[in-house]
């Protein structure tokens, strides 16, 4: 019965273990996930190279930043509608943004788009609609 006991508290043993690892592993998963997300959010990386592609958006007076992102994104101005909608949140363009016609190009990073987008950049081409 001894044996029987040590081998039963053994086997719990490496389970346990082998629960450890398993938590370890998916935790690093996920930590490596959100860096990733991260360091898209920070890194301010264009939809492409320049001299990039010109689009141009139409701007509806109370768009919502999810419904923005996905319009960048269909026009492929920006890769990720998530990173753009976060770089949005916490951008210094929140709730600012002007309703209107715009040329906006690829190769610009979400933060060149949310400054033509509020007005903030007057060299581009704009038309309020206002």
């Amino acid at each position: 019965m001894n044996k029987k006991k040590k081998a039963a508290i053994g086997a719990f043993a490496v389970l346990r273990i082998l629960l450890l690892v398993l938590i370890a592993a998916a935790l690093f998963q996920v930590g490596k996930k959100a860096y990733a997300f991260g360091y898209q959010v920070f890194a301010e990386e264009p939809a492409s190279d320049p001299p990039g592609k010109k689009a141009a958006v139409t701007i509806e007076e109370g768009i919502s930043a999810k419904e923005l992102a996905a319009l960048l994104k269909s026009k492929r101005l920006i890769r990720d509608e998530r990173v753009f909608w976060v770089q949005y949140q916490l951008s210094e363009y929140k709730d600012k943004l002007k309703s209107g016609s715009y040329i906006l190009n690829s190769s610009w990073t979400s933060e060149e788009i949310l400054s033509t987008l509020s007005g903030e950049d007057e060299t581009e081409t704009e038309t309020s609609g206002e």
